[in-house]
């Protein structure tokens, strides 16, 4: 074998290594970068009453605590069902019940952060905002035509 010869060789194998490591890379990357977070309100919360909501990526389960357990869909809510995961600025919602001072003001003690992981559910003419205070703790603003309510759950 001539000096040439075995030179090509050794050039197309550094060659063939590199296409080898070249197509690895993109999946090296993907593994170093760090993934988004994961939702922190997915999981099952409870009432001291011991009502349950339990949220998934795509789906709300509310169980009453003397009641089967019903996922939240369009059936439920005349056609009009929708569910968003988000952060949410508090100061638009402590004002939201202009004719419920009580609820504002125990909103204003509670909301003492600009914003909060929220999982926002609308249904028929209402809806409920969930807003997680931290890891144990969450809030549910009900509204419905204009009247809210709050209840406070904890996490199971």
């Amino acid at each position: 074998m001539t000096f040439l010869k075995m030179m090509a060789r050794k050039i197309i194998a550094q060659a063939r290594l590199l296409a080898a490591l070249g197509a690895l890379l993109p999946t090296a990357c993907a593994l170093l970068e760090p993934s988004p977070p994961a939702n922190p309100l997915i999981g099952s919360w409870a009432t001291a009453d011991r009502n349950r909501v339990t949220f998934s990526d795509s789906a709300v389960v509310v169980s009453p605590a003397d009641s089967k357990p019903t996922t939240m869909g369009a059936a439920d809510c005349n056609g009009r069902y929708k569910l968003l995961y988000g952060r949410m600025m508090t100061a638009a919602l402590e004002q939201s019940f202009p004719s419920q001072p009580d609820l504002q003001s125990k909103l204003k003690q509670l909301l003492v952060r600009p914003d909060y992981p929220v999982a926002d559910v609308t249904c028929d003419q209402g809806g409920t905002t969930y807003l997680m205070l931290d890891d144990r703790r969450m809030i549910a603003v009900y509204r419905d035509s204009g009247v809210g309510g709050l209840e406070t759950y904890s996490r199971l």
